[in-house]
């Protein structure tokens, strides 16, 4: 029988899309997010960001890799997104925005990251799409 002596973790995560109506950059992303002013909150969110800037990709590309021949719309299905969340970043993709896809973990680098991951969240308004509905709870 072997016996663990050190840190064991129950570590989870969640997946996120993410895609700004313009350039996706930390100043975009701060003002699209409502951040954008001088808060002592703003930190949480410029470490949020930093969590996604490690692991974001192009969702197309994360597809991919997924399987050479697996469309969007199945990559998503697979990760447990809804039809409705489907629809969106395919309308998304067709107005030619930049979509990302990506994981936050529950013990990332950041509180930040650990508290978003923990937690399901949709904001979506004309600036900002980021979905992290889907979580590894």
């Amino acid at each position: 029988m072997k016996i663990r002596k050190g840190f064991v973790t129950n570590s989870s995560s969640t997946s996120f899309i993410i895609s700004l109506k313009d350039e996706y950059s930390k100043d975009n992303f701060m003002k699209a997010i409502g951040a954008d002013g001088n808060s002592p909150m703003n930190k949480i969110f410029e470490d949020l960001f930093s969590a996604i800037e490690d692991d974001k990709k192009n969702i197309l590309d994360a597809a991919k890799e997924y399987g050479n021949d697996i469309e969007m719309e199945f990559f998503l299905s697979k990760q447990g997104f809804s039809q409705e969340t489907i629809d969106k970043v395919g309308k998304m993709l067709a107005d030619g925005r930049k979509v990302y896809y990506g994981k936050l973990s529950s013990d990332g680098e950041t509180a930040s990251e650990s508290f978003f991951c923990c937690e399901s969240f949709v904001v979506c308004d004309d600036n900002i799409y980021f979905n992290g509905n889907i979580g590894g709870w």
